[in-house]
């Protein structure tokens, strides 16, 4: 088991990483050079900033959408926040990134890291349930956007039993190895799904 641990967290864990990072950047740079080309044949080539930035703030902070649908989209950007502050901020992840990250990375205290994490299942499981209950959402939602929150729940919750072994209804050397192979998985998945609006939204 430790030798399929030490090749999860070791070389797949670094060709996921460069295929994540590669992946993102092709993506972006795709989106960039078609902006740049449409802006080149409009008639006006102003660009009101103003405007734009609060487009993007109208994203990242959804009021509109928090008034039209509360609970389905208090439960997206609670899922967002706990997606986004775990993995980049949780200590055993900042060790895997050591030598790429600058000195002093912060890191999130054991409590915060648990209330995260819980917070964020419950926002998926509910996302999941939205998903698949409601007839609307079933009929605009493809397979894999459902695929890809299943991916993400299942990662959060094995990785709460990997950090909690007394409460792991498994071996926890097990949840450890398989909460990396999904972990690896979604760095992979990233750039070809929903999940590349990371950058792309911006």
């Amino acid at each position: 088991m430790d030798s399929w641990i030490e090749l999860a967290r070791g070389p797949l864990f670094r060709v996921s990483l460069a295929i994540l990072v590669l992946g993102l950047a092709y993506r972006f740079i795709v989106a960039l050079v078609q902006v740049v080309n449409v802006w080149r044949v409009a008639g006006d080539r102003r660009v009101r900033t103003k405007a734009v930035a609060l487009a993007t703030m109208g994203w990242l902070l959804p009021r509109r959408l928090l008034r039209a649908r509360p609970l389905y989209s208090a439960a997206s950007f609670l899922f967002h926040v706990g997606i986004i502050l775990v993995p980049l901020f949780l200590l055993g992840h900042v060790a895997l990134l050591s030598g790429w990250l600058p000195a002093g990375w912060p890191t999130l205290g054991a409590l915060a890291a648990d209330i995260l994490t819980v917070v964020c299942i419950v926002a998926l499981g509910g996302l999941l349930t939205g998903r698949l209950g409601s007839k609307t959402s079933r009929a605009l939602s493809k397979p894999q956007d459902v695929l890809i929150l299943a991916v993400l729940f299942f990662l959060m919750l094995l990785g709460f039993f990997a950090s909690h072994p007394a409460w792991s209804p498994f071996d926890a050397r097990m949840m450890v190895l398989l909460h990396m192979l999904l972990g690896n998985l979604v760095l992979i998945l990233t750039p070809t799904t929903k999940i590349a609006h990371c950058v792309l939204y911006p």
